[in-house]
């Protein structure tokens, strides 16, 4: 259990959206919180909001896909206060089209944002949170389409998909911790990602089919969630040390198809002469943890 009062959290896509959302819930229950962002004017703001509010927050420009971006950023974190709790949520959107037809510099985009910057965030902190022996967590934004990927943008999708993966992963190693992991699943959320998708974009805006997807999309959000009730939720499973953060209950029934499909393919061994593979002596030579399951 990880109570948010007294800790500092460190949130990237912090300005606005769930980033920003997250954040005015979590100074409501007494954490003192860093706003990262790429645009560092609207963060700045951002945490001068909440500082007239009574709040104790910093406002900071960060690229999540540079790491001498995160050696500054981290620099004056810890000026700030010991982070120990780290929201690593920043994110754009992959744009649209045929797969075979996506520039390469877009897919690369993609997933050094949604995807590699975790890397960075818990090379950044991560060794600081576990070291300290204080109960401190970790927060990964993924979403709901790596579970359940529509038709609209394999860029996005499986970074996403990425992205959980790398949370599945460290809740095993972060098992035995102080640290404690859960991993965001949002559905539609109403925030800017569309219009932020479009104002980095690496390359050449979309045109005709793929820009009219983009317009729909940011319709779509726009009657999403609102992100404060999904930032709220965010604290509260920080809180209880929950590791799903679902929030979004509609698309339980999708979620159940695919994991329907999945396990219903399972059928006889290629090898009916194989003894099987050794399960618990690969979780024995992993550390003994799956799951999360605390030593």
């Amino acid at each position: 259990m990880t109570s948010v009062a007294g800790k500092t959290a460190f949130i990237t896509g912090g300005a606005s959206g769930l980033g920003f959302a997250t954040a005015k819930a979590l100074v409501a229950k007494g954490g003192a919180v860093i706003l990262a962002d790429i645009d560092g004017a609207r963060a700045a703001a951002a945490a001068a909001e909440l500082r007239q509010q009574g709040a104790n927050a910093l406002g900071l420009q960060l690229d999540v896909t540079s790491e001498d971006s995160w050696e500054a950023a981290g620099a004056k974190a810890r000026d700030f206060g010991a982070v120990r709790i780290l929201f690593s949520n920043a994110g754009v959107g992959g744009g649209s089209g045929a797969f075979e037809q996506y520039d390469t510099d877009v897919w690369r985009w993609n997933y050094a944002v949604n995807a590699h910057a975790h890397l960075y965030a818990c090379r950044t902190f991560l060794g600081e949170m576990k070291a300290s022996g204080e109960p401190s967590h970790l927060v990964i934004t993924s979403s709901m389409v790596a579970i359940v990927p529509p038709p609209i943008s394999v860029a996005y999708i499986s970074s996403k998909y990425a992205t959980l993966g790398i949370a599945m992963a460290l809740r095993n190693e972060l098992g035995p911790s102080c640290v404690g992991v859960s991993v965001l699943m949002p559905g539609m959320s109403a925030t800017r990602i569309v219009e932020t998708t479009r104002d980095l974009r690496p390359v050449e805006q979309e045109t005709d089919d793929a820009a009219a997807t983009s317009h729909a999309m940011q319709g779509v959000l726009a009657g999403g969630m609102s992100p404060d009730k999904v930032g709220a939720r965010v604290v509260e499973a920080i809180e209880r040390d929950e590791y799903w953060i679902f929030t979004h209950p509609e698309w339980k029934s999708m979620a159940e198809l695919v994991t329907r499909d999945m396990l219903s393919s399972f059928g006889p061994s290629a090898d009916p002469g194989y003894r099987g593979d050794d399960i618990d002596g690969l979780i024995a030579a992993n550390g003994g943890c799956m799951f999360g399951a605390k030593a």
